[in-house]
């Protein structure tokens, strides 16, 4: 007989079934975008220091500077967003998460185009300032709705965990405005966490000895 009714149950090991969801996946795949995860934390640092002198200093080539490696830094974030919403749909099974990743990714972008279209008048008391900040509290409440959806994930990575608080509290602090500067903080620090979690993810596809 094939199959005997008598028998114990074969029960798969969680690990197993959790890294064959992960087809399409590679290890090295995985540890470049981590890498890309600390390239992103390191360079919002390095912006935020740009954005701070060329307001001090007023000098339009250290703006452009700062305004075109913002757009880079980011075009880089959302491509990581994406493919982590791509691993976790895979690795988690997670679910809810496209529409708090889209948005964000959608008010990012945005946030990115006001800035370049209304220029100085971003930063300079009246309507245009208003409608900017306004922009950037809804940014700051997507970004929390999604560390919301990422804790909600079943069985999630502990560094997983810690880049929904990260989020969560850095969305609140942006959504303030008047504690948006503070906020960078956690979002960058999100950023750190996202490379744990896609290390994990290539060691879990190392190949066993």
């Amino acid at each position: 007989m094939d199959e005997n009714p008598y028998a114990t149950p074969q029960v798969e090991l969680v690990e197993e079934a959790a890294t064959r969801q992960m087809n399409g996946w590679a290890p090295g795949h995985l540890r470049l975008l981590a890498w890309l995860s600390l390239v992103c934390a390191a360079s919002s640092l390095i912006l935020t220091g740009l954005a701070v002198a060329a307001g001090a200093t007023e000098d339009p080539l250290m703006t452009r500077l700062s305004d075109w490696f913002g757009v880079a830094l980011t075009l880089l974030g959302c491509y990581l967003l994406i493919r982590f919403k791509l691993f976790a749909e895979a690795r988690f099974a997670a679910e809810d998460l496209a529409p708090p990743v889209w948005a964000v990714i959608v008010g990012s972008l945005a946030i990115e185009a006001l800035g370049f279209l209304l220029g100085e008048a971003s930063t300079e008391p009246g309507w245009p300032m208003l409608f900017y900040f306004g922009a950037v509290a809804l940014l700051g409440a997507l970004t929390a709705w999604l560390g919301v959806r990422l804790l909600k994930i079943q069985n999630a990575y502990p560094a997983l965990r810690v880049m929904g608080w990260l989020d969560l509290v850095g969305g609140i602090m942006m959504a303030t405005i008047v504690l948006m500067m503070l906020g960078l903080l956690p979002l960058i620090a999100a950023n750190l966490a996202l490379m744990l979690v896609f290390f994990r993810g290539a060691r879990e596809l190392e190949p066993t000895a």
